[in-house]
């Protein structure tokens, strides 16, 4: 991508996220979930977020082709971790949606926060990708983490959470 077509992408992106929260928040509303108003964009609601979208994780099987790609691709050893499942479309969305909450989250609590895009170097894995930046150490590219916390919930770990993610990556600000 050129930087016009990334800063014209970032600002599309940037203009789109109270849209996409708005749906989810419409998604939460026609679920029947009440006491909508837990939904406030603060630290605390988090929790009851994660607990509504934990129960609408899905997974379908990796195709034979997918999993010929990977065996062709990748190194035994990355293999034996690799599940034979991904996320639904329907999870990846809803992760996608899920994350830019969670990024408006933290950039109420933190004013200093705010949208951003790493253009270099361009070796790092969230070039030209819409982030959260303003945390020591690095960026917050809020998709990855959100599908990776449903991913981990998949595989059975229960310990983490959207506060528990919260929580972690509060520690770098």
């Amino acid at each position: 991508m050129s930087k016009k077509q990334v800063q014209e992408h970032f600002n599309w992106f940037v203009k789109e996220v109270p849209a996409r929260i708005e749906i989810l928040i419409e998604a939460i509303e026609a679920s029947g979930l009440r006491n909508i108003e837990k939904f406030d964009m603060t630290p605390e609601s988090l929790n009851p977020l994660w607990g509504w979208v934990k129960e609408r994780i899905n997974t379908v099987p990796k195709s034979h082709e997918e999993l010929n790609e990977l065996s062709n691709t990748l190194p035994s050893w990355i293999l034996e971790d690799m599940s034979d499942w991904k996320l639904d479309s329907g999870t990846v969305t809803l992760a996608i949606d899920v994350s830019l909450y969670f990024a408006e989250v933290f950039l109420r609590e933190y004013p200093h926060l705010q949208w951003g895009f790493i253009s270099k170097p361009k070796s790092d894995v969230d070039i030209n990708k819409p982030v959260v930046m303003g945390f020591k150490g690095g960026a917050l590219h809020p998709p990855t983490v959100v599908i990776n916390l449903c991913r981990s919930h998949v595989k059975g770990n229960q310990d983490k959470d959207l506060t528990s993610l919260f929580e972690a990556w509060r520690k770098f600000i």
